[in-house]
């Protein structure tokens, strides 16, 4: 069974508290992360820092728009999983492991604001303090939505198998 609205599972939860330094590439160090850790599931429920090179992919836009400046960051927020090869999504090579759904929100020096998907680019300018939730108990992964038509969320007990992955 997958969580749903009408049919919720819940977790247990553990947080993990990382640092990246300046010029780390968050969402690859983030994805690798829990591949690294065996993480099944993940929220990330803090964040605070900067970048100096921003890859955003905007709403219903096919291509990544690149910035490069310094940036504060407003909002960094998602789900990652230690998904199998095939399932990793924003900008990661077909073949990564690591699934994510990233949301970044940005300002410049003049307090203006832009965000969209976070894709693969986006460097430390000088750190970033990150708090992820560990969700013990359930498993993410992405899998085609017929309704959406993009390969969607997908919740899980840790325990059961994927045998019907149209659930």
């Amino acid at each position: 069974m997958s969580s749903t609205v009408e049919t919720p599972l819940y977790s247990t939860g553990r947080h993990v508290a990382l640092r990246l330094k300046p010029g780390e590439e968050v969402l690859g160090t983030l994805q690798q992360f829990v591949v690294d850790h065996g993480i099944a599931a993940c929220a990330i429920v803090s964040s605070v820092g900067s970048l100096t090179h921003a890859a955003i992919r905007y709403a219903n836009q096919n291509d990544t728009t690149l910035h490069d400046g310094h940036f504060e960051i407003c909002s960094l927020i998602g789900t990652l999983e230690c998904a199998a090869p095939g399932e990793a999504l924003n900008g990661a090579e077909a073949s990564a492991a690591g699934g994510a759904h990233v949301h970044l929100s940005i300002s410049d020096g003049a307090g203006r604001m832009i965000g969209g998907h976070m894709m693969r680019g986006c460097r430390v300018y000088t750190t970033l303090e990150i708090v992820l939730l560990v969700l013990d108990g359930l498993r993410f992964t992405r899998e085609p939505c017929e309704a959406s038509g993009y390969a969607e969320l997908v919740i899980r007990n840790a325990a059961e198998g994927t045998e019907n992955p149209n659930e």
